[in-house]
């Protein structure tokens, strides 16, 4: 039965591999998109949120504006890969990870499908109006809504709309352009490389292992919706590292990385990739039953354990922060909990704010 210490110490090499523990130089060359690439994607929903979750990897945080530039000029793009949900990927990792991954947010998306009467046959004609529509550059939903009435002489409603775009983003015709205000664009991508599928599979399973080690197959399967099965023939064929540590059979892409330095601190961003894994087969990450509220806001860990959750208020001039901890913190935790405070502060651009009570409601998307 591994201990929570066993526990803590593969924690501790997870936050290393994740980008977590030792952060980055703040003129590491590869910056917001070198993160990305080391995690293979990055759930992002929750633009705000995820963009923290990006730019806190970084010793000196990149700015929500220098994650939103990184969007904007195509180094990183938002499209729906892995799972039915947004992530950030990088260009490179764009057609691997859809080649493996699209069928099946294809079949997930039928049961929503189904009861609307969705005609896939439709989709060849009108995702060729979508391209001519973004042939001179980005649009917002709204305007290739437009292009849409206008080709087919009447309005496409809101659901329906999206569904087109989703199996655009599917068929790698589209990913996210630039941010216009508060409205997300799309941008026409250009030819994308065919990729074997098993090729694609073993290109998936090392990018998962490379920002998620030590893991186990089954994560990289949860992470990508596989079968358990295609994910454990992928990572055998994947010449990565075995590793028997407190009763699991985990996998690095080389040596297990150097534990992150001993109370390590961080707060967390909505779904953060340290916990996209299957739950289930990991020993208890927290010492006691967490609200489940705190997973809709971030959580607090303490050398990659649960110590709490956290929420974030924005106002004009500052961003009030909220710490609900499982325990009285030491000195020397809450210290570093005011640390990261100061450097969300430095991604937002505000003056933090911090106190301890309940996490509410608060600023994510």
């Amino acid at each position: 039965m591994p201990t929570t210490s066993d526990i803590r110490e593969i924690q501790r090499a997870r936050l290393t591999s994740g980008g977590l523990g030792t952060l980055r130089p703040p003129d590491d060359a590869d910056g917001v998109p070198g993160i990305v690439a080391r995690l293979g994607a990055v759930q992002s929903q929750e633009l705000h949120s995820s963009a923290w979750g990006v730019a806190q990897r970084l010793a000196t945080p990149a700015t929500l504006a220098e994650v939103q530039a990184a969007l904007a000029d195509g180094s990183i793009l938002r499209t729906h890969v892995l799972r039915p949900t947004w992530h950030y990927v990088v260009p490179d990792d764009l057609a691997p990870l859809m080649t493996v991954t699209a069928p099946r947010v294809r079949r997930a998306m039928l049961s929503a499908e189904r009861p609307r009467d969705f005609d896939h046959s439709l989709l060849p004609r009108r995702h060729a109006v979508v391209a001519e529509a973004l042939a001179n550059g980005p649009l917002t939903r709204k305007e290739i809504g437009v292009a849409l009435a206008e080709a087919e002489g009447a309005p496409v409603d809101g659901w329906h709309l999206g569904q087109i775009m989703m199996h655009a983003e599917l068929d790698l015709l589209v990913a996210s352009g630039p941010m216009r205000g508060k409205q997300a664009t799309y941008r026409l991508l250009p030819e994308q490389k065919a990729w074997d599928e098993d090729e694609a599979r073993i290109h998936l399973v090392r990018a998962y292992v490379r920002g998620h080690g030590p893991c186990r197959a089954e994560d990289a399967a949860w992470w990508a919706t596989l079968t358990k099965t295609a994910a454990r023939a992928a990572v055998a064929d994947a010449g990565l590292t075995r590793h028997e540590l407190a009763g699991m059979t985990l996998w690095t892409d080389g040596d297990l990385p150097e534990p992150a330095p001993e109370g390590t601190v961080r707060l967390l961003s909505v779904f953060d990739e340290l916990f996209c894994h299957d739950f289930k087969g990991w020993p208890p990450l927290t010492q006691e039953d967490m609200p489940s509220r705190w997973l809709y806001m971030g959580l607090v860990t303490v050398d990659g354990m649960i110590a709490g959750g956290w929420s974030r208020v924005l106002k004009a001039q500052r961003v009030e922060i909220t710490v609900e901890l499982t325990e009285e913190p030491a000195p020397r935790v809450w210290a570093a909990i005011e640390a990261e405070a100061a450097r969300y502060g430095e991604f937002c651009g505000l003056e933090p704010t911090l106190v301890r009570g309940a996490v509410g409601k608060g600023t994510i998307g």
